[in-house]
């Protein structure tokens, strides 16, 4: 921008030294219309700046870890005038990294038309993902003159983990409760044979074991037993949500913790197996959630986890003490999976420390450096190694202006505000 007035500059001493040299009227006219030029350049981007209206849009959750999305800033102008040279500043910020990222990009901006950006990212790890537009400059066609438009529209997208393999064959097995003095569900059906949650008529897809034979021949129609949900069977999950190490190894073995802990409820979902949730929160200490015994039932407190900023080294002691609290005073559970970051010394001292910790399956991301645990680790709980892998990728962005034929808004989740 300042080459350009040095130029235009230069350009109006021209049109006086050929004013002097050349008397008359041509040499006039091109004096005035190089000193009046400039106004409605200044005219015009002050119209333009006063016409514009921006939101954001994003792809539609759920989004996983790994797989293209997209955030779309949306320009709409409803003047006459447009610009090739707008400058549009943003930053957007990764809850596990803790890092923020500024990006500039130049946007055309056309007279009485909406232009759409996409900003496509791919994502090394889940967490949240937040869109913060700061500053919008538009200039002028000779780039004399700039305005600069404050901006204050944020969006977020939760980028769910990807399960992940976790290489166990058996799970070590699980004691079953007390008929005589279990305690059940009074609002969810379960897999325990031992007390009928409740009767309904035979459905498309109804195992044939658990029709009631007696009671269809009296009814002479076909009734299916529901079983009851033992309120103290299953397993409890728990994150382990410290940041440990330096970036962006911590984020992704943080990743890596929350993606077999999304594994691990697919497949306790698979095999019928109740199970509840809990984590650390830094405001709030220990939170647990209600028993799930249905993958879509879970999502959503998964969501919840994903969306929580990891305790950072000087608060991890203090987590590691409210969690060791927690699980001492709750030991109406057969299993507990705590999924952690790392093996390290402060979590082995918390575990063995707990009056049972063989209860516990402990699933610590390793490196393939550090190679994965031995199977006859002499260890009061079932340790197992999530691998974490060496090809990770960090975020990736691509910028697209073009309209795609194939958009639609009815498959965009609107974002922050127009401004």
């Amino acid at each position: 921008m300042i080459r350009a007035k040095v130029l235009y500059a230069a350009l109006l001493v021209i049109a006086v030294l050929f004013l002097i040299l050349y008397r008359g009227k041509l040499s006039m006219e091109l004096l005035i219309f190089a000193v009046l030029f400039p106004i409605p350049l200044w005219v015009s981007t002050f119209l333009l700046k006063r016409a514009l209206h921006l939101r954001v849009l994003h792809s539609k959750e759920p989004i996983l870890k790994g797989k293209p999305w997209q955030w779309i800033v949306e320009i709409e102008n409803n003047s006459i005038f447009s610009t090739a040279n707008a400058l549009l500043k943003l930053e957007y910020y990764n809850s596990l990294t803790g890092k923020t990222q500024p990006l500039t990009l130049m946007v055309p901006v056309m007279s009485r038309n909406t232009q759409r950006v996409r900003l496509s990212f791919h994502t090394a790890t889940c967490g949240v993902m937040r869109l913060h537009l700061t500053e919008l400059s538009l200039y002028d066609p000779l780039r004399l003159f700039c305005r600069k438009q404050p901006l204050d529209l944020t969006d977020q997208v939760v980028i769910m983990p990807a399960p992940t393999d976790l290489r166990i064959s058996e799970f070590p097995p699980m004691p079953q409760p007390d008929a005589d003095s279990c305690e059940y569900s009074k609002n969810q059906a379960g897999d325990d044979p031992s007390e009928i949650f409740d009767l309904h008529a035979y459905r498309e897809g109804d195992s044939v074991s658990r029709i009631h034979w007696k009671l269809s021949s009296k009814l002479d129609n076909l009734m299916v037993k529901e079983y009851s949900l033992p309120l103290a069977a299953g397993c409890l999950l728990v994150p382990d949500f410290r940041s440990i190490g330096a970036q962006p190894s911590a984020a992704l073995r943080l990743d890596a913790a929350l993606s077999a802990l999304s594994a691990a409820t697919a497949l306790l979902s698979e095999q019928n197996i109740a199970y509840t949730m809990a984590s650390y929160f830094s405001n709030s200490g220990m939170q647990e959630s209600e028993q799930f015994s249905v993958l879509t039932d879970a999502a959503q407190w998964i969501r919840h986890l994903v969306m929580q900023q990891p305790a950072h080294p000087d608060e991890q002691a203090g987590m590691l003490r409210t969690m060791q609290d927690f699980f001492a005073s709750n030991r109406q559970f057969e299993r507990v999976m705590l999924f952690t970051p790392k093996l390290d010394a402060q979590l082995l001292e918390m575990l063995h420390a707990l009056p049972d910790p063989e209860r516990f399956l402990v699933f610590a991301v390793v490196t393939p450096a550090e190679g994965a645990f031995p199977e006859n680790a002499q260890q009061p709980f079932h340790c197992y190694s999530v691998m974490l892998s060496d090809t990770a990728q960090r975020t990736r962005f691509r910028k697209h202006t073009d309209e795609k034929s194939d958009f639609d808004d009815s498959d965009q989740n609107k974002g922050g505000a127009g401004s």
